[in-house]
């Protein structure tokens, strides 16, 4: 009997799905939900975390923005033509990133090279210091984006010319793939996504919280 299970499935799942949001707000409009930016960026340096949920901070409210952008992208209620098609690209992109990187090998040791100089970064700088968001985007650049399929990221010139959020769109594509990897780990499969909807859906809903509108949890990349 397999020893992960669809829980651990589904949360991985959606943290893929909440660096993909997460990549869109910064790309269209230059601003980006606050904790699950954050949530996302520390996910790159949990190293030994005592279940799939520790990887994002033990806390489900860290990925609310994950759960309802799952939900509103899987769900049979939304009209196709209404669901946010640039979001399950990046999502499936990233899958097909991750799984190339862990048959090359070689990527991931460069990645978890450069890593470690970001977490040092982080005890100098703090966690989500621009200095350790560009190294962070560095490692991406330098071994995922050389990686087929390229991830086109599509939004406003203006912010996608603005070093500060282009490295934060890097940073967040590496942390997808971080999930994606996650998702592998324990069992994911794209297979298994078409079959099991059902059970992913319903374990979403299961980790979905009362929506919170605070503005304030918001971050322009600007200021």
């Amino acid at each position: 009997m397999s020893q992960y299970t669809q829980q651990d499935r589904t949360i991985a799942l959606i943290g893929i799905y909440q660096c993909s949001q997460l990549v869109y707000e910064l790309a269209t409009t230059g601003k980006a939900d606050e904790l699950a930016y954050k949530t996302s960026i520390n996910s790159l340096f949990v190293e030994n975390p005592k279940d799939t949920l520790g990887v994002y901070g033990d806390d489900v409210e860290n990925i609310q923005l994950g759960v309802n952008t799952l939900l509103a992208q899987m769900s049979s209620d939304q009209a196709i033509q209404n669901r946010n098609i640039e979001i399950t690209r990046y999502v499936l992109n990233l899958m097909i990133l991750a799984k190339k990187l862990k048959e090359l090998e070689a990527p991931l040791e460069h990645i978890f090279g450069i890593l470690e100089t970001a977490k040092l970064q982080t005890e100098q700088f703090g966690e989500l210091h621009e200095n350790v968001i560009a190294t962070i985007a560095r490692a991406y650049s330098e071994n995922v984006s050389v990686v087929s399929p390229r991830i086109m990221v599509n939004g406003q010139h203006g912010h996608l010319q603005n070093p500060r959020t282009a490295n934060k769109i890097r940073a967040l594509l590496l942390a997808g793939v971080r999930s994606a990897l996650l998702w592998y780990q324990v069992e994911g499969s794209r297979w298994g996504l078409i079959w099991s909807r059902k059970k992913y859906l319903q374990s979403a809903q299961a980790l979905h919280r009362p929506k919170n509108d605070d503005s304030s949890r918001y971050f322009d990349t600007d200021n």
